[in-house]
């Protein structure tokens, strides 16, 4: 990526920091509606999140280029590949105001989209869904994320 790009691309990795830092509480409370264990596993998918998000940005431009496509961000389409019928199918992970099911933009909340962020290139893992379990490898990870986020 050229440098103009990585700039913008760090900034809106910096935002979704800042987003969840500052605005985490009204976020929660807008999309989550329980608070027992469904709480403790977003609050630990995002606690990861963050985590993941400040390692990549102490990274220089060309390390971080290279990770965003080793790992799936809010922001990232990653292809999924189903290892009983060999289909593919390409998810985009985004905010939950930012959800097209037309385009396969599945909020990191929904169950779908809760497995994939994080994942690798070659991870393998069962995914769990509405009409089932089903062994997938995760394929190729691209950050595509050129949008915003608006508060709930």
């Amino acid at each position: 990526m050229n440098h103009r790009i990585m700039g913008a691309t760090r900034q809106q990795l910096i935002q979704q920091l800042v987003f969840f830092d500052e605005q985490y509480s009204l976020f929660f409370d807008h999309y989550v509606r329980d608070y027992g264990r469904e709480k403790q596993i977003v609050d630990a998918l995002v606690r990861r999140y963050r985590e993941t998000l400040e390692e990549l940005l102490a990274k220089d431009d060309g390390a971080l280029s290279q990770s965003l496509q080793n790992v799936t961000l809010l922001g990232s389409s990653v292809r999924v590949h189903f290892e009983e019928d060999g289909y593919e199918e390409l998810f985009t992970v985004v905010f939950p105001t930012e959800i097209d099911p037309d385009q396969n933009r599945i909020s990191f909340l929904s169950p779908i989209g809760r497995q994939l962020l994080l994942t690798a290139p070659r991870d393998m893992l069962v995914l769990e869904s509405p009409v089932g379990k089903q062994q997938v490898q995760i394929g190729e990870v691209r950050y595509t994320y050129t949008g915003g986020f608006s508060s709930p």
